[in-house]
């Protein structure tokens, strides 16, 4: 609280008014009591809440849309995986069909070669 000043006319400064103070000045600083209205948002932290919050929300942005392309590439490369994966299974069924025994067997029958039979004769035991 601010202490009262006391003002005096005096003849020797020509009828001006000068104060007259009771101790030292304090400035006046927030009130203090129940009429006290603090702000807790001051214009500079309000702007800069806005920025920071503007930057978030950009970077935010930013990492889906980033996301997003990502996820189609990865898409892209599983169809083409999947793709090429079919490609090599089916090639290597008809290479295993080529040269299987059983095709060998018929090629070499067509060729006027005969079946040996098993290489092993097969070994009776006596009772």
């Amino acid at each position: 609280m601010m202490t009262p000043l006391t003002v005096t006319r005096t003849s020797a400064t020509n009828g001006k008014i000068k104060p007259k103070s009771h101790g030292s000045f304090k400035k006046p600083g927030p009130a203090k009591g129940k009429n006290s209205k603090q702000t807790l948002w001051s214009p500079w932290k309000l702007i800069l809440f806005s920025v920071m919050a503007g930057i978030a929300g950009l970077l935010y942005l930013t990492h889906v849309f980033q996301t997003q392309d990502m996820l189609r590439e990865v898409q892209e490369l599983r169809r083409d995986y999947e793709r090429t994966h079919r490609i090599y299974v089916d090639t290597r069924r008809n290479y295993e069909r080529v040269t299987g025994p059983a095709e060998v067997y018929r090629r070499a029958e067509s060729a006027g070669m005969i079946s040996g039979g098993a290489m092993d004769p097969v070994i009776i035991l006596p009772e």
